[in-house]
C-alpha cells in the first residue's frame, strides 16, 4: 500500500496522464486495507463486521464516476476515524517530499478541513458523497491553514 498519496487517490492524476487513470483500482487497495485494519482495532464484535461489510460494498462498486467519488468519500471517513490511516498516508507524503516538518496534506484533511464537514456530511445521511470530497478538496487546497469558521475553536487565555 505504498507509493500512492492521498492528494493523488482523491483529485486523480494530473490531466495529462487521465488515459492511464488507475485511481479506481488504488482506492480499492486502499479500501481493503481500512477494512482489514478495523478487526485489529475494534475485534471482532457486531459492529466490526458490519463495519467489514460495509467496505466490502464499496470494493465491489464499479470503477466509474459514481464508484469512484463513493470510494474517495469512504477513504475520507476512514481518514478521519482512524489515526492509523492518516498516520499512513502523512508517512507517505513526507517520504515523497523527505522528512519535512510542515504538516501533509493528510494532515490539514484530518486535522482541519474533515472535522468542520463530517458532521454536516454524516447528520444528512451521507447523502452526497460527491460533494462532500469536492468540498474536501476545495476547502483543503484553496484554503490550506486557514481557520475554517470557528474551527479549530482558540481559545483565549484570560
Amino acid at each position: 500500500m505504498t507509493g500512492v498519496g492521498l492528494r493523488q487517490l482523491i483529485m486523480g492524476p494530473p490531466l495529462t496522464c487521465r488515459d492511464q487513470d488507475t485511481t479506481g483500482e488504488q482506492l480499492d487497495v486502499h479500501l481493503q486495507a481500512v477494512g482489514e485494519l478495523i478487526p485489529k482495532v475494534y475485534g471482532d464484535s457486531e459492529a466490526s463486521q458490519q463495519a467489514q461489510m460495509e467496505f466490502k460494498k464499496y470494493l465491489g462498486m464499479e470503477n466509474d464516476t459514481d464508484g469512484i467519488v463513493c470510494k474517495r468519500a469512504a477513504l475520507l471517513f476512514a481518514l478521519a476515524r482512524e489515526k492509523e490511516v492518516g498516520d499512513h498516508f502523512a508517512a507517505e507524503e513526507r517520504r515523497e517530499k523527505g522528512e519535512s516538518t510542515e504538516p501533509t496534506y493528510a494532515q490539514d484533511m484530518r486535522e482541519r478541513v474533515l472535522p468542520f464537514i463530517l458532521p454536516r456530511f454524516v447528520r444528512n445521511s451521507c447523502q452526497a458523497p460527491d460533494a462532500f470530497v469536492v468540498l474536501a478538496c476545495v476547502l483543503n487546497e484553496m484554503w490550506a491553514e486557514e481557520r475554517l469558521g470557528n474551527w479549530p475553536r482558540v481559545f483565549e487565555e484570560a
